[in-house]
């Protein structure tokens, strides 16, 4: 347990823990349970050739962040170490204070600074809202973000915090809409191939409930100028169009079905029902 520094100091275990690469080294960022995203201290410092101790009294000295030095339990090769993390949002302020103009412009360092200072942030801000985002679904913000405008030089280190977090959300809200589109497309491209699929299995429509009263209508009429039992007519009906019940006929076939009672009204002489009127004109 790495806490000679401050050993009353609470221990918080991440809800997730992830190494992301910058510039080519490692840095572990951790989620916290209070959905906070920090990274550990012991990476950064190494990656920039400081000095950790020194870089946690800094910071406790420093009043705007020194809530955000937070320790937290890692997974190492060698076990769980307790380790000193700087919450996110901590991040910008702490390395706008390294001053590299007090370094030499030949030192490697110095370069290694500026490159963090100018992209790190960034870097860790993506990895932060790409985990809000696989936890939020592949939902998408009904309104669009606009992208925030980079602060002026000499803009406040606050102003440069904000324009961070501006910038991670209007990201995170780019992304989200990018996946949103490939899901839907996904989906379309699914049920365009489903669709034909499913209408193969649908059963054809029966006759609608009006013409079911017609073709009862129909075989009462042709009972009556025909004197054949009402089950005769019924079993005709049912064995010309194949169905086991006069409500299973097709609504495809509703004109082949007057006119097969048309024939028979025809046959015992008289014109098929409700087409008498027709005839008269």
């Amino acid at each position: 347990m790495d806490l000679q520094e401050d050993q009353t100091q609470q221990v918080l275990v991440p809800d997730l823990q992830s190494t992301i690469t910058f510039h080519g080294k490692p840095l572990i960022a951790v989620r916290l349970s209070n959905g906070d995203h920090g990274v550990v201290l012991r990476w950064l410092c190494e990656n920039l050739h400081l000095d950790v101790k020194a870089q946690i009294q800094r910071i406790k000295r420093t009043e705007a962040i020194a809530d955000d030095l937070v320790y937290v339990r890692i997974q190492t090769d060698g076990g769980p170490q307790v380790m000193p993390a700087l919450v996110l949002r901590a991040v910008p302020y702490w390395l706008a204070t390294i001053d590299t103009r007090r370094m030499d412009r030949g030192d490697e360092r110095r370069a290694e600074i500026l490159e963090y200072q100018r992209n790190a942030v960034d870097a860790l801000y993506r990895w932060a809202q790409s985990i809000r985002i696989e936890g939020r679904a592949g939902l998408v913000e009904s309104a669009p973000i606009e992208r925030p405008v980079t602060p002026e030089k000499g803009a406040s280190l606050e102003q440069w915090q904000l324009y961070y977090e501006h910038m991670a959300a209007f990201t995170a809200w780019r992304i989200s809409v990018e996946e949103w589109r490939g899901s839907v497309e996904h989906r379309l491209e699914s049920l365009e191939a489903v669709v034909p699929l499913i209408l193969e299995q649908l059963p054809p429509a029966t006759i609608t409930p009006a013409h079911q009263n017609m073709v009862k209508y129909y075989v009462s009429e042709l009972q009556k100028v025909t004197h054949k039992p009402h089950a005769t007519i019924w079993s005709m009906v049912y064995t010309s169009f194949q169905v086991p019940r006069y409500q299973e006929l097709r609504e495809a076939d509703w004109s082949k079905i007057q006119s097969w009672f048309r024939e028979l009204f025809r046959q015992a002489g008289r014109a098929l029902p409700g087409e008498e009127q027709e005839q008269l004109f």
